[in-house]
């Protein structure tokens, strides 16, 4: 979205000419923050034709309802999401799951997200980032212009999710291209048989080398997350063969889109606030609530699903039993009543309540510390070699999504330190 189509947005805002929101319009899909509040204002919970959907915006009716699994389940998100493109349509994941069997699941895959061994992982996260850096030096120079997105956004996570898989790095390319096609699964009803086939050759391929390398650590133990899933036991119970590839594929499409969507907004974000930039270039200690403020203010995953499992009513608004419910998680992050001056993007904002960029309740994201420890090593890395690191325009051309959020390309000037 152009700038001055951002500004057309607010503008009508402004006047009170209402702002009709459809999830899957190209104008609200790059800029919904003016759509978010005139449904906050007007409309909390709306039904949306375009999805067949309600959309819940406020914090409070978002926090209730994604704290209710037992009224609003998660059982129908994966399916709705990626339809028969499942890579194992076998057994939900534990993000499709609810009480009480998403409780025991979560406990075995808590093992391997300890605190501790996320710290493990610092010291490679930043080895990762240097790498990538030496990479782009190698390519361009040292000053030009890169896809920050592609080039280094992209590859950062995916390259740290291999390392805590325990696979070669040369994977990568592939993991990348698999995750992309996966998630493409949603936009499905719009493609064609080309496109489907692509999708459905990478949900094949991403199956076929988890079982792979299932079978190879069950025979040879490693340090690495797979390994720790096949050995995680409580009660003498363990996840079977076909939980821990499904957890690991999981782990892969969650980890890889989130951080990446994150960082590239991170740089958007100090594009726009030069002198936060500035700020944070001096002072390296500002990264983590810069960090808090890019997930608040333009959080990378926008959107996730709940079905109604009872005839309800949510913020005066019957939903019928059965019903698609879209918690609207950027448009909690910026309700008036939680977060005073929510528009306002202030890395020094003391966030009284939690953020929803994660979700809340039974399904609160594993991988949220993960995430976070990856964004800042790279963040640290990337300031500290980069004298210059500024997108060169002001327009940006979002990923085509309405559920996930981040730049598809980001072009960038930089000249090493």
């Amino acid at each position: 979205m152009t700038v001055a189509s951002q500004e057309d947005a607010i503008s009508a805002l402004e006047q009170d000419t209402p702002l009709v929101y459809d999830p899957l319009d190209p104008a609200v899909k790059s800029e919904p923050y003016p759509y978010y509040a005139e449904l906050r204002k007007n409309s909390p919970v709306q039904w949306l034709p375009s999805l067949q959907a309600y959309g819940v915006a406020t914090y409070d009716l978002v926090d209730k309802l994604l704290k209710d699994g037992k009224l609003f389940s998660s059982s129908m998100f994966w399916p709705a999401l990626l339809g028969e493109f499942d890579p194992v349509p076998e057994v939900p994941p534990m993000i499709s799951m609810d009480p009480p069997g998403h409780i025991h699941l979560r406990k075995l895959a808590n093992k391997a997200f300890v605190p501790s061994k996320i710290k493990t992982l610092t010291d490679r996260t930043y080895e990762v980032a240097n790498a990538l850096i030496d990479d782009i030096v190698a390519e361009h120079g040292t000053e030009g212009e890169i896809d920050w997105a592609t080039e280094f956004c992209a590859l950062y996570p995916v390259t740290v999710i291999a390392q805590v898989l325990g696979v070669p790095t040369a994977r990568r390319a592939d993991f990348k291209i698999w995750v992309d096609n996966v998630l493409a699964a949603a936009n499905r009803a719009a493609y064609g048989p080309e496109r489907l086939a692509e999708i459905q050759e990478s949900s094949d391929s991403i199956r076929k080398f988890f079982e792979e390398l299932y079978d190879e650590r069950a025979k040879d133990l490693q340090n690495d997350l797979i390994s720790d899933f096949i050995q995680a036991e409580i009660d003498g119970v363990r996840m079977s063969r076909i939980e821990v590839i499904q957890m690991s594929i999981l782990l892969l499409i969650g980890g890889v889109e989130t951080t990446t969507n994150l960082l590239g907004t991170v740089l958007i974000e100090l594009k726009r606030h030069p002198e936060t930039y500035a700020r944070v270039r001096q002072d390296p200690s500002l990264i983590p609530g810069l960090i808090e403020e890019v997930l608040r203010y333009n959080p990378p995953v926008q959107i996730i699903f709940r079905h109604a499992m009872e005839d309800t009513e949510l913020g005066g608004v019957k939903i019928p039993k059965g019903s698609t419910v879209m918690p609207l998680l950027a448009s909690a992050n910026r309700d008036e009543t939680r977060y005073p001056d929510p528009d306002t993007f202030d890395i020094d904002r003391k966030i009284n309540s939690p953020l929803m960029s994660f979700g809340q309740g039974p399904h609160f994201c594993l991988g949220n510390n993960l995430s976070r420890m990856e964004a800042k090593s790279a963040l640290e890395v990337a300031f500290s070699r980069f004298a210059i690191l500024d997108p060169v325009s002001d327009d940006v051309e979002w990923l085509d999504s309405y559920f996930a959020r981040g730049p598809h390309h980001l072009k960038t000037r930089f000249k090493i330190a």
